[in-house]
């Protein structure tokens, strides 16, 4: 008996489930079925694909050699289907950081529905979770704000991100450079340890400080711009907050005596199959990416000549009346 792309199917849904009886309502199959197909699969790879550890089916090293392949050839099935269907619904699963998840996604998506008459399946996590599903394929892609070490994940770059620290409107510190001993007596409310953010923050800001009043570790940043505008502390937060229409006419930019900046990157497993759908989407967010910089540099430049304009003395006003 040869293998069956079914029992791929099976193989690939136990794999990201680690439960029959998930698996087989997934697959909208019988979980004997499932059982019936994963042992005939093993059978005849002649391995044990699957542990068995107290109720939950996890990969044993042979079944993490197959995962990729697996995937890979799921993939390339749905590329050949596609070649002749005339399918516009696409097949992918993206999962995005929370920086990106929040002040970038929704008008990517937009756009790219518009563009492309689909949208990826999409979750938002943190670094380390956004890792995990890529690494047992459970996400085809993911953007991340944060370094990924994993020597089994690869980086490309996509687009810059300012951070800077943010204060309510009408903040003592809006006004001017804050010095480093001005922000060290300030409260802060910051992203929680261990997020990208936070790791950012303590490398860049934190060095500088000489007292830390971290008043409060969030896992959201809803959560964290309402205390900010609610006047509690002050945060470090992506710029583009600042022009988000419903936060940024509550918040102002306290300016530092340094930029900061990050790179946002797309990430992906190294033995990842690159399907046309990924392509595609690779493809449309690195233009939409330049595009949007091509946006904030043009939009910089016009602030920039209207504070000019603002602070300019007038001509006259060394005349007498």
């Amino acid at each position: 008996m040869q293998i069956t792309l079914r029992q791929m199917q099976v193989f690939l849904a136990v794999a990201r489930t680690e439960n029959l009886s998930v698996a087989a309502q997934d697959l909208a199959m019988s979980k004997s079925a499932v059982s019936q197909a994963l042992t005939e699969l093993e059978g005849r790879l002649g391995v044990t694909l699957f542990e068995r550890t107290r109720g939950r089916l996890l990969l044993s090293a042979e079944g993490r050699r197959l995962k990729p392949a697996a995937d890979e050839l799921m993939e390339r099935t749905d590329d050949i289907e596609s070649l002749f269907s005339g399918r516009t619904t696409g097949q992918l699963r993206l999962a995005c950081t929370f920086t990106i998840g929040s002040f970038m996604l929704s008008d990517l998506m937009r756009d790219f529905q518009a563009h492309a008459g689909w949208m990826p399946e999409m979750r938002i996590a943190n670094t380390a979770e956004v890792a995990e599903s890529l690494l047992n394929f459970s996400t085809d892609i993911s953007i991340v704000e944060g370094p990924v070490t994993n020597p089994h994940l690869i980086t490309e770059p996509w687009i810059s991100d300012e951070m800077v620290v943010v204060a309510p409107k009408g903040h003592r510190l809006t006004q001017g450079v804050a010095t480093w001993e001005q922000l060290s007596r300030e409260r802060w409310i910051l992203r929680e340890e261990g997020s990208s953010t936070r790791i950012f923050f303590d490398a860049q800001i934190g060095l500088h400080l000489s007292e830390h009043n971290i008043i409060a570790n969030v896992n959201s940043f809803e959560a964290i711009v309402g205390m900010i505008i609610n006047g509690m502390g002050l945060t470090f937060i992506s710029e583009r907050i600042l022009h988000d229409p419903f936060f940024g006419p509550h918040l102002r930019r306290v300016k530092c005596p340094e930029t900061f900046t990050r790179q946002l990157s797309f990430c992906m497993h190294k033995q990842k199959y690159r399907s046309s759908d990924l392509q595609a989407f690779l493809a449309f967010c690195r233009l939409w990416g330049e595009q949007l910089l091509e946006r904030e540099h043009s939009r910089r430049l016009e602030e920039e000549q209207a504070a000019m304009v603002f602070t300019s003395p007038s001509r006259f006003s060394g005349e007498v009346a």
